[in-house]
C-alpha cells in the first residue's frame, strides 16, 4: 500500500497536468516545463549528471543532459518539475541531479529536508510521466514482461520506471 505523501504528491501532478490541459498519453514534460515557467536548455553535461533545476533573480532554468537516452531526459525534467511545483518556495537555488546523488548550493536554508525533497520530486516525476488514472486503464487483466515492456514505451519512460511505478502502484509485487 502506498504511504500517503506518495499519493498526495500523485495527485499534486495529476492536478497539475488537467490544469494545463496536457494529461495525454505520453506527457509533454517539456509543454509542462515550459507553462512552469522554466526555460529547458540541452547540453554536453558529465555523464553522471542528469540535469539541473537552477532558480535564481526569478529566472528559472532547466539543463538536461542531451547525451543520455530520450527517457531519462524525460524523467529529468519531470524530477525538476517536481522540484519547482512542490519546492517553489524555497527562492534561489541550483539543484544539480547526478546518478547517485544531489548537490544542492543554496542560501543559508537548512539541509534537513533536502533528501525529502529528493524523494518527493521522484515520485512527483513518476506520477507526472505515468499517470495512475491513465495508467491503470491501460493495464491487461494479467500484466506479462511484454505488457511492461509496451507500457514503458506507450509513456516514454525505461521498463525499470514502468515496473517501480506498477509496484509503487500495488499492481506488482516486488520480487
Amino acid at each position: 500500500m502506498r504511504n500517503r505523501y506518495a499519493k498526495a504528491i500523485d495527485q499534486k501532478a495529476t492536478e497539475l497536468l488537467r490544469e494545463l490541459d496536457l494529461l495525454t498519453v505520453p506527457v509533454n514534460v517539456e509543454e509542462v516545463a515550459q507553462k512552469l515557467g522554466a526555460e529547458l536548455v540541452y547540453g554536453d553535461l558529465e555523464d553522471d549528471m542528469s540535469g539541473f533545476l537552477l532558480r535564481e533573480k526569478g529566472v528559472v532554468t532547466i539543463a538536461v543532459n542531451k547525451l543520455h537516452h530520450p527517457n531519462r531526459q524525460r524523467f529529468t525534467i519531470a524530477h525538476e518539475c517536481g522540484h519547482l511545483h512542490l519546492h517553489g518556495e524555497q527562492g534561489d537555488r541550483l539543484w544539480v541531479d547526478k546518478a547517485y546523488s544531489t548537490i544542492f548550493y543554496r542560501d543559508a536554508s537548512s539541509s534537513s529536508g533536502d533528501k525529502l525533497a529528493e524523494i518527493q520530486a521522484n515520485q512527483f516525476a513518476a506520477g507526472l510521466l505515468m499517470p495512475e488514472a491513465l495508467l491503470t486503464e491501460q493495464l491487461p487483466p494479467e500484466l506479462s514482461d511484454v505488457d511492461i515492456f509496451r507500457l514503458a514505451l506507450r509513456f516514454q519512460v525505461s521498463e525499470q520506471a514502468m515496473t517501480l511505478r506498477l509496484v509503487s502502484l500495488g499492481v506488482l509485487t516486488e520480487s
